[in-house]
């Protein structure tokens, strides 16, 4: 499924400029640019310049802004056999071409999903198909885009169990703390609590295949993550968790996020603005 890349390079200059809680001119000041050159990248002008100039301040790889913005990167990452990715319109106000992603992994006869989307007809089609029994639907945040059908699959299947964040309660859903642990047949998964980009966020950890799978919601994306302020430290909270928590991970985990294409621990500590 060729999924584009959640943020271009505007979009994560813009996050770590809002993260940080500075001002434009603040920035320019910083990187010794024009304010009006800050301003044209946050309107998505390429300028090699300005980009180094702007990248250290922020925080952020001059190197890998550079590549994001000239697109000369996508990932090649798949799922293992054993998951299925769904990928819906979602469109908002000003965003359009926004798409969510969904998830469903099994083993043996046994599925749990991993967050709604916002339709199911396709997560139904898969289990069908493959005469799977959904037991679990994890939730790894309770913004809108990521539980816009949960009333649907309850319906459809009403003897499955919902989980949210403990920090993100859900009516009749069973909250889980970081490190719970579930199973789904031989796959066995762990909470990890990656808060930032909302209150409470859970990250998922599938092992007992050939490959670890995270399911990282909006904590983080391709190349980018979920815009988190400034404000209670919610941005500084967001990059440690990511750093600890599942860039810390083998590099050959596939990273499965709530926007944009799959990628790897591997990919993301090489490339990601942010981290690398």
């Amino acid at each position: 499924m060729n999924i584009r890349i959640e943020d271009g390079f505007e979009d994560v200059i813009g996050k770590a400029l809002s993260g940080l809680g500075m001002t434009v001119a603040a920035l320019a000041d910083q990187a010794r640019v024009e304010v009006a050159q800050v301003e044209a990248l946050l309107n998505g002008v390429i300028n090699d310049v300005a980009i180094r100039a702007v990248a250290p301040a922020l925080g952020l790889s001059g190197a890998c802004l550079l590549d994001l913005a000239h697109q000369r990167w996508r990932p090649a990452v798949v799922l293992p056999e054993w998951g299925a990715l769904f990928n819906t319109p979602f469109p908002v106000p000003g965003y359009q071409e926004m798409t969510v992603n969904s998830f469903l992994f099994w083993s043996g006869s046994e599925a749990v999903a991993v967050d709604t989307g916002a339709r199911v007809d396709a997560l139904r089609a898969e289990i069908s198909q493959r005469e799977l029994q959904l037991r679990s639907l994890l939730i790894t945040h309770t913004h809108r885009d990521h539980i816009a059908a949960l009333d649907t699959i309850r319906a459809a299947y009403p003897e499955i169990t919902v989980y949210c964040p403990e920090g993100e309660p859900l009516p009749n859903a069973v909250s889980l703390q970081e490190g719970a642990r579930l199973r789904c047949g031989a796959l066995q998964i762990e909470t990890r609590e990656t808060s930032g980009h909302s209150p409470g966020a859970l990250s998922y950890v599938v092992t007992g295949g050939a490959t670890t799978v995270a399911f990282v919601g909006d904590s983080l994306f391709c190349l980018s993550m979920g815009k988190a302020a400034h404000a209670g430290g919610a941005y500084a909270r967001a990059l440690e968790n990511n750093r600890t928590k599942l860039l810390s991970l083998p590099e050959s985990t596939v990273l499965c996020p709530g926007h944009g294409p799959v990628t790897s621990v591997g990919e993301e500590r090489a490339r990601n603005p942010f981290f690398a």
